[in-house]
């Protein structure tokens, strides 16, 4: 127990000298999309790309600050002010950031924004995989959450906060939740370049040089031999959305996500 309070006291202290002389980055690369839509494997392998510094997720807009962000109980300007260090570096990737996206450009105006989006079925699947829940449950309970924190996910399952009906389950929660994020990329998509996580998957090093590309980033390193590290704990793929969750849970997600589906070409399998 002590040697564990004497680290986090250490990591504590050396965050709060790094943050106390950073300066905030005017012109970052800031990397947006809903959790476990290949946000970390693009942001990292770009940054290797382009020998750029990088912040992979910022703890503190995390559940429950990113809800109190979203609803104006806490200015983010505030919080890149007081912790700007991880506002420092060339490229910043944290997907509640996606949630509160008109603050953000407010914040970062000169910012270049990329966007990436995943077929709503296999960024739901890969959710519950992280969270250890079935696809096929009629609704959860809190003995379901017996692997994770358990308010780090309840409030997530919360369709409300996402602009669902509060009868909602907890798949139409995060349904609602792709839904969200992806309005608000159509809602600024003037100034975000979009990518989306398949084309990702079929050609990796070809994306990223071309994401490169747009945003002027000369390559300065070989990325190749780490296209397939696994930056996230990986989702189940191997199994079909069917088998997963159920023709019904399978039918709501459609429903919900079909018209911003369209948008990105992603067919429905339960018309």
């Amino acid at each position: 127990m002590l040697p564990a309070k004497i680290k986090n006291y250490k990591k504590k202290l050396i965050y709060y000298f790094k943050n106390r002389f950073a300066t905030v980055n005017e012109k970052p690369i800031i990397v947006l999309g809903n959790q476990k839509s290949g946000t970390s494997a693009i942001a990292h392998l770009l940054a290797d790309y382009g020998g750029l510094s990088r912040t992979i997720d910022i703890p503190p807009l995390w559940v429950p600050v990113v809800f109190k962000i979203m609803k104006g109980q806490i200015d983010f300007q505030d919080m890149v002010r007081r912790h700007r260090f991880y506002f420092s570096t060339d490229l910043i990737k944290e997907p509640n950031m996606t949630f509160f996206a008109d603050r953000v450009l407010i914040a970062f105006p000169k910012a270049r924004y990329v966007f990436i989006v995943r077929d709503p079925r296999d960024n739901i699947r890969s959710l519950l995989n992280r969270m250890k829940i079935p696809g096929n449950l009629a609704e959860v309970n809190e003995q379901v959450f017996t692997t994770v924190p358990l308010n780090r996910f309840k409030m997530t399952l919360d369709a409300c906060i996402w602009g669902g009906d509060k009868a909602e389950n907890y798949i139409g929660a995060l349904a609602h939740k792709w839904n969200k994020a992806v309005d608000n990329y159509l809602l600024y998509r003037d100034r975000m370049m979009l990518v989306k996580y398949e084309d990702f998957l079929a050609d990796k090093y070809g994306l990223i040089a071309k994401i490169a590309k747009q945003l002027h980033i000369p390559e300065k390193a070989n990325i190749r031999d780490k296209l397939d590290v696994q930056y996230q704990p990986a989702g189940d793929r191997s199994i079909s959305w069917e088998a997963f969750f159920g023709v019904e849970n399978l039918t709501h997600i459609e429903q919900i996500c079909s018209s911003r589906m369209k948008v990105f070409d992603y067919k429905e399998c339960t018309q």
